[in-house]
């Protein structure tokens, strides 16, 4: 065919060249046709694309942020890579903070029982409900301890709880230290007298003989003698070897640290006598109350089992410390002794801190408590803010007491908040919110696909 395209020259061979190039010509427009049908189409199809993508990624009302896949931390108003894994970051838009709610119709409403009430400003006592128990009173407590080192010869107090009145005989001692005491006294006694008949020497005075008297007369008291003993031991002029010890007050025997035939000595206790003219009632209050109450505070005591109801008292006395186990405050409470009232006894204690006026106020019921990863919680409601819609709000919680909480933030005073049913309404509404965010994210995905 070269030949015959490039052969000898003349009319017939030009005319043979120039159909073999239109033959040619015609075959290389038809081999291309169809790349070039499928490359107008392929323009068009972009062309569509760029037209509708930007009603949602371009929109300058809704601002995208630039994150990071792998560290979410990494944020950016502007395209780039991450600092850290050197990834490129995604844009995405930014999270609604739109509270998430609940479209429920009114016949839906009335199947969920739904109520609501309306808060408002009121006035909260800051009252308080809690346990005690009865204690001795540590201030009627007596510790009964040797003067003088000795033994025990008679103990006529055997057990604790052992009830004793002022002036019994406690124990009998002997002790070499109060047999000197009651000789020098009984000397004294004597030269005394001797003194006042003036049948003594010169070389003493009557003022001498009363001062070693009085003397004589201090050291056994200061031993424990008990003054009667002292007359007696004047009167008689015999000499105790077995020095009874009497009860200095009434009370029951809480402590006993001796027994018969026991030496004993200055240093140690003998036994404790406890009064019981009057108990304490101890009653813990949590932290978080105890700025509410101190000495003074008016209290009501209730104890069923001795029929005592709503004894009116006050707080006597406010522990300035907390427990660090229960993380709770003490307060004293004094009871009269009454019949029946035993150390140990429970008691009902209901504490009035004063009242709390002018605060915003919801039924407690409205409150939804959630908790967080770390365990602690947050509190919300649900408000209607129409006749079908209810919306969550986040509030921050104050004073409770009884059915009423203080809403220190979150709320004001006319809205609505639900006080039955809100449950439901909450997770219909968690439920919408969710199903709103999915679908931001699906759209923002779809886009960033494309």
């Amino acid at each position: 065919m070269f030949y015959y395209l490039f052969g000898p020259s003349g009319p017939a061979a030009v005319v043979a060249l120039g159909r073999a190039w239109l033959a040619i010509l015609l075959m290389a427009g038809w081999l291309l046709a169809p790349v070039a049908s499928a490359l107008v189409p392929a323009q068009t199809h972009q062309h569509s694309q760029s037209t509708v993508a930007p009603s949602f990624s371009l929109n300058e009302a809704e601002p995208i942020q630039y994150i990071c896949p792998m560290h979410s931390h990494i944020t950016s108003e502007e395209p780039g890579t991450c600092p850290i894994c050197g990834m490129d970051l995604v844009p995405q838009r930014p999270q609604s903070h739109q509270q998430p709610q609940a479209q429920v119709s009114s016949a839906m409403q009335q199947s969920m029982g739904v109520r609501t009430a309306v808060a408002s400003h009121t006035t909260l006592w800051r009252y308080l409900v809690t346990q005690g128990q009865v204690q001795w009173n540590d201030n009627a407590r007596h510790h009964v301890h040797a003067r003088a080192s000795g033994w025990i010869e008679r103990l006529h107090v055997r057990s604790e709880g052992q009830t004793v009145s002022q002036g019994q005989l406690l124990y009998e001692i002997y002790s070499r230290e109060l047999v000197v005491a009651q000789q020098d006294y009984l000397q004294a006694s004597s030269l005394l007298m001797q003194q006042s008949s003036q049948q003594v020497s010169q070389q003493s005075s009557p003022q001498s003989a009363q001062r070693l008297l009085n003397d004589s007369r201090l050291r056994l008291e200061l031993l424990g003698f008990a003054p009667h003993l002292i007359e007696q031991l004047e009167q008689r002029q015999e000499i105790l070897y077995r020095v009874p010890v009497f009860a200095p007050k009434a009370g029951v025997v809480t402590q006993l640290n001796s027994a018969q035939g026991m030496y004993v000595e200055p240093g140690l206790e003998i036994m404790t006598i406890t009064g019981t003219e009057q108990l304490w009632l101890e009653a813990d209050v949590p932290e978080q109350y105890s700025h509410w109450f101190s000495q003074g505070t008016p209290a009501d005591i209730t104890i069923a089992q001795l029929g005592l109801t709503d004894y009116e008292t006050s707080v006597s006395y406010v522990y300035p410390e907390l427990d660090v186990r229960s993380r709770s405050q003490r307060l004293r409470i004094e009871l009269p002794a009454k019949p029946g009232l035993l150390v140990g006894m429970q008691a009902k204690v209901e504490l009035f801190g004063g009242p709390k006026r002018e605060v915003l106020a919801v039924p407690l019921a409205s409150l939804i408590v959630t908790g967080d990863s770390h365990g602690s919680g947050s509190n919300r409601v649900l408000v209607q803010t129409d006749d079908n819609t209810f919306v969550q709000r986040p509030v921050e919680v104050g004073l409770i007491v009884g059915d009423q909480a203080e809403i220190i933030a979150g709320l004001a005073a006319g809205e609505r908040v639900v006080v039955s049913g809100q449950f439901l309404l909450d997770s219909e509404a968690t439920l919408q919110g969710m199903h709103n965010n999915a679908n931001k994210q699906e759209a923002v995905d779809a886009h960033q696909h494309h």
